[in-house]
């Protein structure tokens, strides 16, 4: 029998939450609320030096009107900046923390990483949305202190997540051996920059994975949460 992972990374994007999550909600979202919340906030040192970081990042001295269109643009493209994703992150833990949005997170879901964490597995957080919205997602789910159960989180800041060296940098934050951790995304490309870092690999199932390798080739396995949690999970 496989042995349990020590601690299995959750792609925050397609577990956590929905796959289409900054696409269809958060992005939207961050682009409406954008000019309020950027003169709402005109004094805030930490809007500020975002600002610095982007207008740094456009590689000229834009003025304010400038940046937002810029930035504006990096949006509509949805382009990982790390940057650009902190001062989206600023505007959608406020709309959290304002009640503006309902995380979708299901009781089940919530149910079943419990069960592995209470059989001593670690688990991690990793996605382009940054740490503190995908914190305060969860502290607005159907278990509040579940945020709080996680080891980790992780963002853009630690890399890309279809980068391998991402993922080295991940199993040195743990402290673990490459092989002790599971990278749970169904992200085929993450998985495969995963895979190249020597951790194990899994899709969530039901998610669909049309158009790659036939199955028999395939080297990420479809797993459910259920399945885990029956698997290396305590009991029910």
């Amino acid at each position: 029998m496989t042995p349990a992972p020590q601690a299995i990374v959750l792609a925050f994007e397609g577990v956590l939450a929905p796959a289409d999550v900054l696409a269809e909600t958060l992005e939207p979202r961050a682009r409406e609320e954008l000019g309020p919340f950027l003169e709402q906030h005109a004094d805030d040192p930490l809007v500020k030096r975002t600002l610095a970081d982007l207008r740094a990042y456009a590689g000229r001295d834009l003025d304010d009107a400038e940046l937002r269109v810029r930035i504006d643009s990096w949006m509509r493209a949805g382009q990982d900046i790390s940057p650009l994703r902190q001062l989206q992150g600023l505007i959608w833990t406020e709309i959290l923390e304002q009640g503006g949005l309902r995380p979708e997170l299901d009781a089940d879901t919530v149910a079943a990483l419990n069960r592995l964490v209470d059989a001593g597995i670690a688990l991690y957080s990793f996605g382009a949305t940054p740490v503190t919205t995908q914190r305060e997602w969860l502290r607005r789910g159907p278990d509040r202190n579940f945020e709080a159960r996680l080891a980790g989180y992780f963002d853009t800041r630690l890399g890309g997540r279809r980068d391998a060296g991402s993922f080295g940098r991940l199993v040195a934050e743990t402290g673990l051996q490459a092989d002790q951790v599971l990278v749970l995304s169904p992200d085929r490309r993450q998985l495969d920059a995963a895979r190249q870092g020597w951790l194990r690999t899994a899709r969530p199932a039901p998610e669909p994975d049309a158009g790659h390798a036939d199955p028999d080739g395939e080297p990420h396995p479809a797993l459910s949460l259920n399945a885990l949690a029956e698997r290396w999970g305590t009991a029910a």
